[in-house]
């Protein structure tokens, strides 16, 4: 995990979104993204790409991986980063809309037990200890806020040396559409006070913020 390979990737960018609808219009829909559409090397350290932008979410600090070498918890598609050339020691992940009930499955790429914290910017935050990656240290971090913009991903004690991914990144974004907000749609939400103030918060694009739950 730690040599300096060079490997070039093997397909465009893409978007790859399942959508997972709640049942009928009541219900807001959930955004699971795990990359899986994407193809990239499997040894770091290919060059250093831009942030990658899928859906509502756009990521950036690391690079697409496939099959990654020594990383037997996952042998799909993920997003990871390691002490590369240009790699960051942290992975964002930005919003282009508000969200709620956010979820990332973080793996340990480390040959040791590391703590790795995932935060958002309404101060939230979540601490787990993963085992090694040979031992397939991986977990599912939850961050409950309503109206997240942006989360990191990074070990919780800087160091000279890192290696993670992240995979099954999943979110509940804020209405964009009247629909969404009727039919008892706006209590999906946990954010909004009544039906008018779900509609009143799309009509001003986001500009007359929830009222609260």
């Amino acid at each position: 995990m730690r040599a300096s390979f060079r490997a070039t990737l093997l397909a465009p960018l893409a978007a790859c979104c399942l959508l997972a609808l709640g049942a009928g219009s009541a219900s807001a829909a959930t955004t699971t993204i795990n990359f899986d559409s994407l193809s990239g090397p499997s040894l770091f350290c290919s060059a250093a790409t831009p942030p990658l932008t899928i859906g509502h979410a756009t990521f950036s600090g690391g690079v697409i991986m496939k099959a990654v070498t020594g990383l037997p918890a996952d042998q799909t598609t993920v997003y990871g980063t390691s002490t590369c050339p240009g790699y960051s020691n942290t992975i964002t992940i930005a919003f282009d809309v508000p969200v709620t009930d956010f979820s990332v499955e973080v793996l340990n790429g480390d040959v040791t037990t590391i703590s790795y914290t995932v935060a958002d910017d309404l101060g939230g935050t979540v601490t787990k200890s993963l085992t090694s990656n040979a031992t397939s240290g991986h977990d599912t971090f939850a961050l409950p806020d309503a109206g997240i913009t942006s989360v990191t991903i990074a070990r919780t004690t800087p160091a000279a040396f890192w290696d993670f991914f992240i995979d099954n990144v999943s979110f509940t974004p804020f209405p964009t559409t009247f629909g969404e907000c009727k039919k008892g749609g706006w209590m999906s939400f946990g954010v909004f006070k009544n039906q008018g103030d779900c509609v009143s918060y799309v009509a001003t694009h986001g500009k007359n913020p929830p009222a609260g739950g």
